[in-house]
């Protein structure tokens, strides 16, 4: 992580006036910028500002029904979108603790895909743009993704893929981001028996070959 000094809109840039600004660069491929603000916000920068809004929407969807960031403020300046949002707490999967207990990993991603998964989708604005289906999906449901706090799931991120569909692109990110991060495909019977699903290996090739 970095500091960092930026040009803000008006409004984020008086709700943050004299606070520190730190890049988060560890777990992060999306193309955008991405500050922690103390342990309070979350501020995401992009030139996506499609891609932004919609994490914005779901998020707004998704309060109430499961762990997701709050949204305070969303602001378009210079061709670029900036997302202010509150700051989940807790670790995520990815980190080494998790790791080292391979059973424990499995447990808990197996109560984070229940929670996903058991969102009520009367109501919601949004379908996943790259599947079909009618369940509640996050879309991007790999180990970085998921937060957890005390020996239970905290919070979820990343959530602008999530949406109505196939709940198969959930659980081949979920096997395919389990194997790569332990760096073995050991555990994953132990998921799949724990998710009480079996292996459709078209569906997993079609989802974790997708750009």
């Amino acid at each position: 992580m970095k500091e960092n000094r930026i040009s803000l809109p008006p409004a984020i840039g008086k709700r943050l006036a004299g606070r520190e600004l730190v890049e988060i660069t560890e777990n992060h491929v999306s193309g955008d910028l991405v500050y922690r603000v103390g342990n309070e916000y979350i501020l995401k920068i992009s030139e996506q500002e499609e891609r932004l809004k919609r994490e914005q929407t779901v998020n707004d969807f998704l309060a109430g029904r499961l762990p997701v960031s709050e949204t305070v403020l969303f602001e378009i300046e210079a061709g670029r979108a900036f997302y202010l949002k509150t700051m989940l707490q807790g670790e995520n999967l990815a980190e080494k603790k998790y790791l080292a207990d391979p059973r424990e990993l499995v447990r808990l991603l197996a109560q984070a895909m229940e929670m996903i998964h058991g969102v009520e989708t009367g109501g919601c604005p949004m379908k996943n743009p790259d599947s079909e289906g009618d369940c509640f999906i996050h879309g991007d449901f790999c180990l970085p993704n998921i937060l957890v706090k005390d020996g239970k799931v905290s919070g979820f991120i990343d959530t602008e893929a999530a949406g109505i569909g196939d709940p198969w692109m959930d659980y081949a990110w979920c096997i395919w981001s389990l194997e790569y991060n332990l760096g073995t495909s050991l555990y994953t019977g132990l998921l799949l028996d724990t998710l009480g699903i079996e292996f459709d290996r078209e569906k997993y090739e079609r989802y974790t070959s997708q750009d």
